[in-house]
């Protein structure tokens, strides 16, 4: 895998299991995670820093999406949104999807960190 840049990434997933598997992908390719399972977790975190990409699972319900990214696009208008699982986006902008595979997740994450050529919600 091409170096990766050193990045601080905000993982927002809904269920404890979900974090832990995405915090293992994450951390064991250098990147700097903060995970959130709530709105107000998500708040707090980007209250204290910024973050280069925001993930997204899934799980995390279509309403709750539209609020983290809300509080994302408040605290940081211009860091993108990654979500994982998606073939079209939940939240609109600054946003894209990919599938939720180790390997998509960490060459999505490459991709926008790269500032690569792609399309929004097109990974």
């Amino acid at each position: 895998m091409p170096q990766v840049p050193l990045a601080t990434l905000l993982l927002v997933v809904a269920t404890e299991t979900a974090m832990r598997l995405r915090l293992d992908w994450l951390e064991r390719a250098g990147y700097r995670v903060s995970p959130a399972c709530s709105l107000k977790d998500v708040e707090q975190a980007c209250n204290k820093q910024a973050f280069d990409i925001v993930l997204v699972a899934d799980g995390v319900e279509p309403k709750m999406k539209k609020a983290i990214a809300f509080a994302v696009r408040h605290y940081l208008p211009d860091a993108p949104i990654l979500q994982m699982g998606r073939t079209r986006p939940d939240i609109d902008g600054n946003s894209f999807v990919t599938v939720d595979s180790r390997e998509g997740v960490l060459r999505s994450v490459l991709k926008i960190l790269r500032h690569d050529p792609i399309r929004p919600a097109a990974l």
